[in-house]
């Protein structure tokens, strides 16, 4: 009996390993002897593990200069050693630092001004501006709640400075935002931290023309009475009451002064040498962007689908990569890239910035939004569980798509193409397209979690991560024998 219940229980086991390291979808074959190490090793339960950390409070949603997003390239870099993979960044590290610098107001030189009522720099926090400004015009208050408030006629707010009260009312706020106002002064409770700052992006981009900041209640209340408004307009509601809005005839000002900060704002890079001799100068490209929206007044962002899921599934590929006995041919390097949110900004460094030459670059595959399963209006997430869009393997050279199709066979992806030209420049593979190198891109689709607070580890497709993850690490094996790909003329 008791060797009865030790195979039962071994048979189970054995079944149940089984079940988490082959989670292909209908149809796909197992990989060959050469890959299949590797391949095993790739599965939802790690998935679920990695995007959990990297969605979780540690990082407080990677946000572009904020101590989160350095977190996380620490933790990236940290997998990185224990793999293997050889660091090439600056000063033999796994960073490749972006030109960004962070400009903190200086307290004691900045204020605003309503009449007699002045505000200095330790009760108001300027978030996001372009350097030193000193905006000045007529201001506005406005107050929104729900999803029912508009601003009205976003032009008869232009050129002014708004105070803006706002709570889950996100079209408000995207009409304040086409107005263009002079400065927008957002109001949060009085319980709220407030902290000063604006990461900025020395390596091109045009300054920021709008001056945003921060005030509590309490604060806002002075603004209020010295422009001769209600104090109502700057208290916070529940109540769904739309939105209301009120022109003063005060003139307000602001004055604001900077300390320009150099920050740490890497892209994580690592290499990983391939077996050939001859042809390891040679290399593919890996990559997806590790950043987010982080924190702002608005709340936390965890950013789970964008992009823990494709900085989750890269990591995985490069496990995967290091417990394989046969390594690929040619080289192999993976990017984690920094500032995609804001621009694409740490794919483009890296493409005018290379480590390794341009030229020696077989392909670049890259993975943003695998997280979740496409849902609109008129397709139930239901629908999507196992299909992806791959996008821009034909732009080049049609041979691209046909390695992604040939690595699909260990997959059994459902391959859509209706994102095409929606989503192509909008990720990081754009960057590489740019310098004529072959590109394969897989998005899961948008949802309604797409840049909201809700983006959590809750109704993550983990199978969809890990097959994302299975499917570039057999089309890396695949290139590294292919080498170079014929290009259009």
């Amino acid at each position: 009996m008791r060797k009865f219940f030790q195979l039962f229980f071994s048979t189970v086991t054995v079944s149940l390993i089984a079940t988490t390291a082959f989670g292909q979808y209908d149809g796909a074959i197992k990989p060959e002897a050469e890959i299949a190490k590797g391949f095993n090793t790739i599965t939802e339960k790690q998935s679920e593990a990695w995007v959990g950390l990297l969605a979780g409070e540690n990082f407080k949603g990677r946000g572009t200069g904020q101590p989160g997003y350095l977190k996380a390239s620490f933790f990236v870099a940290g997998k990185l050693a224990e793999y293997g993979f050889e660091p090439i960044g600056d000063n033999g590290t796994y960073f490749q630092n972006l030109p960004f610098s962070k400009m903190v107001p200086d307290p004691a030189r900045s204020s605003m001004t309503i009449g007699d009522a002045k505000v200095m720099g330790e009760e108001i926090a300027f978030t996001t501006f372009g350097g030193d400004a000193n905006p000045s015009g007529k201001i506005a208050f406005v107050k929104g709640v729900g999803a029912s408030a508009r601003l009205g006629d976003p032009a008869d707010f232009r050129g002014k400075i708004i105070v803006m009260t706002a709570k889950e009312a996100v079209a408000l706020q995207r009409d304040i935002f086409r107005a263009r106002p002079l400065a927008l002064i957002t109001v949060v409770g009085d319980d709220q931290s407030i902290e000063n700052g604006s990461v900025v992006n020395r390596g091109g981009g045009r300054p920021r023309s709008t001056v945003n900041a921060t005030i509590k209640v309490s604060t806002a209340k002075k603004l209020a009475k010295a422009a001769g408004v209600d104090e109502s307009f700057v208290t916070i509601s529940d109540k769904d009451l739309g939105a209301i809005s009120k022109q003063s005839e005060a003139e307000a000002s602001i004055e604001l002064k900077v300390i320009d900060k150099p920050i740490q704002n890497p892209n994580v890079v690592g290499w990983f040498e391939g077996s050939d001799p001859k042809l390891k100068h040679e290399h593919i490209i890996i990559g997806a962007h590790l950043d987010h929206l982080g924190e702002n007044t608005n709340g936390l962002f965890p950013g789970a689908d964008d992009n823990a899921s494709g900085s989750t599934a890269i990591l995985q590929i490069a496990k995967a990569l290091s417990k394989n006995k046969v390594r690929p041919k040619r080289s192999v390097l993976m990017i984690w890239f920094a500032a995609e949110e804001i621009g694409l900004v740490g794919s483009k460094h890296y493409a005018n910035n290379p480590l390794m030459p341009i030229k020696d670059c077989i392909c670049m595959l890259n993975i943003d939004m695998i997280g979740r399963n496409e849902e609109k209006a008129d397709e139930p997430a239901s629908e999507n569980e196992d299909s992806i869009h791959l996008i821009g393997t034909k732009k080049i050279t049609p041979q691209m798509h046909e390695l992604m199709m040939d690595a699909n066979k260990y997959v059994g992806y459902r391959f859509e193409y209706d994102e095409e030209d929606t989503v192509f420049r909008r990720s990081d593979q754009a960057s590489f397209h740019d310098k004529k190198i072959p590109v394969a891109f897989v998005f899961g689709g948008f949802n309604p979690f797409y840049h909201q607070t809700t983006d959590n580890i809750d109704g993550i497709n983990f199978s969809k991560i890990a097959n994302c993850a299975r499917l570039y690490y057999a089309a890396t094996f695949m290139a590294a024998d292919h080498g170079h790909y014929s290009q259009r003329d």
